[in-house]
């Protein structure tokens, strides 16, 4: 189970820059997530089950306040500013409070790939967890053949720190750790 966090804030912050903004994840983005969720290649590439019902997003919905409300983790709502809605989430989890590490994840729906928003929002993210968190080290796992993400780990600065552990494995296929450190 991972720690909690005490630098994790009660509610979500709005975060705003690089032309969108991140909040709290509410119920109406649960059509938008059940949409990415459902689509069987967006799914395999954020290493999700590919979702057959809303109550999967449902579910999704409470466990992140859970660990909100935990200090285990923090998902945010990622809203461009040019469409006003969201297109996917961006978070931080696995918080490992003795080495003021987490890991970062996103997922964004396949009409919005490509367009600079995770780059913008991992921007944002990334500033926050060295600012209001304090964090030393940001840790993301990806599916090796996901071409996408790993450019966009590449902006952001992030170095491959080798294939992650077995029990790390994304949906069980063979992924790799990506690290970067905001001291």
């Amino acid at each position: 189970m991972p720690d909690a966090y005490s630098l994790v804030p009660d509610a979500v912050p709005v975060l705003a820059g690089h032309g969108l903004s991140l909040r709290a994840l509410t119920e109406a983005d649960l059509d938008a997530w059940f949409g990415r969720l459902s689509d069987p290649e967006a799914a395999k590439l954020a290493g999700d089950p590919v979702a057959t019902s809303r109550q999967a997003v449902v579910d999704g919905l409470a466990y992140h306040r859970r660990a909100l409300a935990e200090k285990s983790g923090i998902r945010w709502s990622i809203v461009p500013d040019a469409l006003g809605a969201s297109v996917g989430t961006i978070g931080l989890g696995s918080f490992v409070a003795g080495a003021r590490s987490a890991e970062i994840g996103a997922a964004i729906g396949r009409a919005n790939w490509s367009r600079g928003i995770a780059t913008g929002a991992g921007r944002l993210v990334i500033d926050y967890a060295r600012t209001a968190l304090a964090l030393h080290r940001i840790d993301a796992l990806v599916l090796a053949h996901n071409a996408r993400v790993i450019r966009v780990l590449d902006k952001l600065g992030f170095v491959r720190c080798g294939a992650a552990p077995r029990d790390r494995e994304i949906g069980g296929e063979p992924s790799l750790l990506y690290a970067r450190t905001l001291r």
